[in-house]
């Protein structure tokens, strides 16, 4: 736009000079030397109102370029128009030439923003010996981000703009996939509107592990682009892909909701190509928590429903009770194996999780099967060893 701008201010001031010659030499008279617009006769072709119109333009576009007209100036008059033109083409073609340049410059100051910045990493990273595999990943992470955001940094821009804007953009962006969570779709719309100003955009590379087992959990993600893929270990030590999720989904959620004893993460997420995702962390939903208590009781609730935590309690006076009642002796020893796998059983549906519930459940069915065959037999295995023990009693004793 400002290029054509630019064309169509040079094309007018051709024009006006044009007019300009065109009534000089009508006032000095058609012919009247080589410098003056030409005299034609009536009915000339040359004499057609459009050849005149050319004929000027093309002079008027030598004189301001400073080429220079056709032929030399003779009078003084046309001594004075000449110079002026000269003057005049002098600082259109330097405004012109200046304004280029700016544009020009104005296009390519992100990219050599996004240049200086990517050279420094890289001669860091040299410096330091980084591998030249992780340097690698390095630049091509940064390839990938400067093709998505054309090296726009998305939080420094929004800061620019006033707070309601800022929020309504945000919304607009944002609030539908921020409903599309769990534990999120019964909030009120005025704490859903503080949470979009919270989240942060975060790009991961192929095979970047965005979550790692074990680890503390301090904020969600929502997929926003790409894929990733939750994997866990099984009970004989593979590695299995129990989900992949795609754009609009979240994971981590249940680190957000304060239940004590399940803000440890539960499988592995690792990013299967480059994966935009915004996170959210706990700080900064329970700052926004502050002014909505209700929501907060609502939060807490749903992560107690999600965990199970309403009957864990009973579950584990239960087990206790079952494993503290039997007999001190040497036949319950084999027993000690079977509840040390019951404290472990039930040990891992506390940490039961929505990502992984249908492997889950399928594994602990396993197991809970396998207990009880094993249970059963330790249970025979105790009666034919009492009724041995009566058998030598008997024999023992003397008649």
């Amino acid at each position: 736009m400002r290029a054509f701008c630019l064309i169509v201010y040079l094309l007018l001031s051709i024009h006006w000079v044009g007019c300009l010659y065109y009534c000089i030499s009508e006032y000095e008279g058609f012919g009247i030397n080589t410098w003056v617009f030409p005299k034609f006769e009536d009915g000339d072709y040359n004499n057609r109102f459009y050849r005149k119109y050319i004929r000027c333009f093309y002079w008027a576009f030598l004189t301001l370029t400073t080429i220079g007209g056709p032929e030399h100036p003779e009078t003084t008059l046309e001594y004075i128009v000449t110079c002026i033109t000269f003057l005049l083409g002098i600082f259109i073609f330097a405004a012109v030439v200046g304004n280029v340049g700016d544009a020009i410059t104005s296009m390519n100051e992100s990219k050599t923003t996004y240049q200086k910045r990517a050279d420094a990493i890289k001669l860091y990273m040299q410096h330091h010996g980084v591998p030249d595999i992780l340097q690698k990943k390095v630049k091509k992470w940064l390839e990938y981000s400067w093709m998505r955001t054309q090296g726009a940094d998305e939080q420094s821009l929004m800061d620019a703009l006033p707070e309601r804007l800022r929020a309504r953009i945000a919304i607009q962006i944002h609030v539908k996939t921020l409903k599309k969570v769990k534990i999120f779709e019964n909030c009120e719309h005025g704490l859903l509107c503080e949470l979009v100003l919270k989240l942060r955009p975060q790009i991961f590379s192929p095979g970047d592990y965005i979550c790692r087992i074990g680890e503390i959990g301090k904020e969600m993600f929502i997929l926003s682009h790409g894929k990733v893929e939750c994997i866990i270990t099984t009970n004989t030590g593979e590695r299995k892909v129990v989900a992949v999720l795609v754009a609009g989904q979240s994971f981590g959620e249940i680190a957000l909701l304060g239940v004590e004893g399940c803000s440890r993460r539960t499988a592995d997420v690792r990013a299967i190509g480059y994966s935009e995702l915004l996170s959210l962390s706990k700080k900064a939903l329970t700052q926004a928590l502050e002014d909505y208590p209700e929501a907060r009781k609502q939060l807490e609730a749903e992560g107690r429903n999600r965990l199970g935590k309403g009957g864990s309690s009973k579950q584990k006076e239960s087990t206790a009770s079952t494993i503290g009642d039997g007999d001190e002796n040497d036949a319950d020893k084999p027993q000690v194996g079977v509840e040390v796998s019951i404290s472990r059983l039930v040990k891992d549906l506390k940490s039961f999780d929505s990502i992984k519930h249908k492997e889950k459940l399928q594994s602990l069915t396993k197991e809970k099967d396998l207990l009880e065959k094993q249970l059963e037999d330790k249970t025979k295995e105790l009666k034919l060893a009492n009724c041995r023990i009566e058998q030598i009693t008997r024999n023992v004793t003397p008649s």
